[in-house]
Protein backbone atom coordinates (compact mmCIF):
# COMPACT_ATOMS: atom_id res chain seq x y z
CA UNK A 1 0.00 0.00 0.00
CA UNK A 2 2.62 2.20 0.79
CA UNK A 3 4.38 1.55 -2.41
CA UNK A 4 1.39 2.42 -4.23
CA UNK A 5 0.86 5.74 -2.83
CA UNK A 6 4.37 6.66 -3.40
CA UNK A 7 3.70 6.15 -6.70
CA UNK A 8 1.09 7.94 -7.26
CA UNK A 9 2.56 11.08 -5.28
CA UNK A 10 5.75 10.87 -7.69
CA UNK A 11 2.91 10.53 -10.49
CA UNK A 12 1.64 14.15 -9.48
CA UNK A 13 4.38 15.52 -9.21
CA UNK A 14 5.82 14.77 -12.69
CA UNK A 15 2.59 15.28 -14.31
CA UNK A 16 2.19 18.91 -12.50
CA UNK A 17 5.78 19.97 -13.26
CA UNK A 18 5.10 19.77 -16.74
CA UNK A 19 2.43 22.41 -17.05
CA UNK A 20 3.75 24.59 -14.05
CA UNK A 21 5.85 26.71 -16.04
CA UNK A 22 5.03 30.30 -16.79
CA UNK A 23 6.91 30.24 -19.69
CA UNK A 24 5.15 29.76 -23.13
CA UNK A 25 2.49 31.64 -24.94
CA UNK A 26 -0.89 33.50 -23.75
CA UNK A 27 -3.20 35.23 -24.59
CA UNK A 28 -2.97 38.75 -22.85
CA UNK A 29 -5.80 40.69 -21.68
CA UNK A 30 -6.91 43.97 -21.72
CA UNK A 31 -7.33 45.25 -17.94
CA UNK A 32 -10.62 46.83 -18.41
CA UNK A 33 -12.95 44.81 -20.70
CA UNK A 34 -11.11 41.54 -20.10
CA UNK A 35 -11.22 41.37 -23.90
CA UNK A 36 -7.62 38.97 -25.93
CA UNK A 37 -6.08 41.41 -26.87
CA UNK A 38 -2.59 39.89 -28.33
CA UNK A 39 -0.44 36.59 -28.34
CA UNK A 40 2.41 36.94 -25.90
CA UNK A 41 5.14 34.39 -25.12
CA UNK A 42 6.66 34.36 -22.18
CA UNK A 43 10.17 33.43 -22.00
CA UNK A 44 13.01 33.54 -19.26
CA UNK A 45 16.59 34.68 -19.33
CA UNK A 46 19.23 34.89 -16.39
CA UNK A 47 16.67 34.00 -13.79
CA UNK A 48 14.22 36.90 -15.01
CA UNK A 49 10.80 36.41 -17.46
CA UNK A 50 10.30 38.72 -20.43
CA UNK A 51 7.56 38.42 -22.99
CA UNK A 52 7.09 39.78 -26.11
CA UNK A 53 4.03 40.50 -28.45
CA UNK A 54 4.13 37.61 -31.58
CA UNK A 55 0.53 38.71 -32.47
CA UNK A 56 -2.51 40.78 -32.47
CA UNK A 57 -5.67 39.52 -32.33
CA UNK A 58 -9.31 40.73 -33.45
CA UNK A 59 -9.74 42.88 -30.44
CA UNK A 60 -6.65 44.93 -30.46
CA UNK A 61 -7.32 48.35 -31.34
CA UNK A 62 -3.82 49.45 -31.38
CA UNK A 63 -1.18 48.52 -33.85
CA UNK A 64 1.50 50.60 -32.89
CA UNK A 65 2.98 52.35 -29.81
CA UNK A 66 2.03 56.18 -30.44
CA UNK A 67 2.42 56.52 -26.65
CA UNK A 68 5.83 55.23 -25.98
CA UNK A 69 8.40 57.56 -25.50
CA UNK A 70 12.26 56.89 -26.95
CA UNK A 71 13.28 54.29 -29.14
CA UNK A 72 9.70 52.54 -28.71
CA UNK A 73 7.64 55.75 -30.11
CA UNK A 74 5.73 54.84 -32.85
CA UNK A 75 6.66 51.31 -33.35
CA UNK A 76 4.56 48.19 -34.30
CA UNK A 77 3.52 46.06 -31.39
CA UNK A 78 4.29 42.80 -32.94
CA UNK A 79 7.65 41.97 -32.12
CA UNK A 80 8.04 44.50 -29.02
CA UNK A 81 9.20 43.50 -25.53
CA UNK A 82 6.43 44.52 -23.26
CA UNK A 83 7.33 42.64 -20.27
CA UNK A 84 10.62 42.92 -18.92
CA UNK A 85 13.01 41.58 -15.67
CA UNK A 86 10.54 40.15 -13.66
CA UNK A 87 12.10 38.07 -11.12
CA UNK A 88 11.55 34.10 -11.18
CA UNK A 89 9.85 33.39 -7.83
CA UNK A 90 8.32 30.03 -7.10
CA UNK A 91 5.03 29.51 -8.81
CA UNK A 92 5.50 33.39 -10.71
CA UNK A 93 7.10 36.38 -10.89
CA UNK A 94 8.38 40.16 -9.12
CA UNK A 95 9.47 43.50 -9.43
CA UNK A 96 9.09 43.42 -13.05
CA UNK A 97 7.83 46.17 -15.30
CA UNK A 98 4.92 45.73 -18.32
CA UNK A 99 4.56 48.22 -21.09
CA UNK A 100 0.28 49.45 -21.57
CA UNK A 101 1.43 49.66 -25.66
CA UNK A 102 -2.42 51.92 -25.40
CA UNK A 103 -0.80 54.98 -23.54
CA UNK A 104 2.48 54.13 -23.78
CA UNK A 105 3.17 53.64 -19.61
CA UNK A 106 5.59 51.50 -18.11
CA UNK A 107 3.75 49.81 -14.87
CA UNK A 108 5.70 47.82 -11.96
CA UNK A 109 4.53 43.95 -12.70
CA UNK A 110 4.63 41.12 -10.79
CA UNK A 111 3.03 37.56 -12.32
CA UNK A 112 1.40 34.78 -10.64
CA UNK A 113 0.48 31.60 -11.91
CA UNK A 114 -3.06 30.49 -10.93
CA UNK A 115 -3.82 27.43 -12.35
CA UNK A 116 -1.33 25.42 -15.17
CA UNK A 117 -3.73 27.37 -18.11
CA UNK A 118 -4.29 30.79 -15.83
CA UNK A 119 -1.47 33.52 -15.51
CA UNK A 120 -2.46 36.57 -13.16
CA UNK A 121 -0.63 39.32 -13.97
CA UNK A 122 -0.52 42.59 -11.93
CA UNK A 123 0.51 45.86 -13.37
CA UNK A 124 1.00 48.70 -10.51
CA UNK A 125 2.44 51.84 -9.14
CA UNK A 126 4.36 52.07 -5.95
CA UNK A 127 1.73 49.03 -4.90
CA UNK A 128 0.54 46.09 -5.96
CA UNK A 129 -2.75 46.09 -3.95
CA UNK A 130 -3.27 49.33 -5.46
CA UNK A 131 -2.74 47.67 -9.24
CA UNK A 132 -5.02 45.82 -12.05
CA UNK A 133 -5.24 42.46 -12.07
CA UNK A 134 -5.52 40.53 -15.87
CA UNK A 135 -5.64 37.05 -16.05
CA UNK A 136 -4.26 35.60 -19.26
CA UNK A 137 -4.73 32.38 -20.41
CA UNK A 138 -2.71 30.07 -22.10
CA UNK A 139 -2.15 29.07 -25.59
CA UNK A 140 -3.36 25.40 -26.81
Amino acid sequence: MDKLILIFLFSCFLYTGGHTQVTGMWKSTDHIDNSEKSIVRIYESNGKYFGVVEKLLPAATVTHCTGCEGELKNKSIVGMVIMKDVIKKNNGGENGKILDPKNGKLYDCDIELVTPDKLKVTGYLGLPVLGKDMYWNRVK
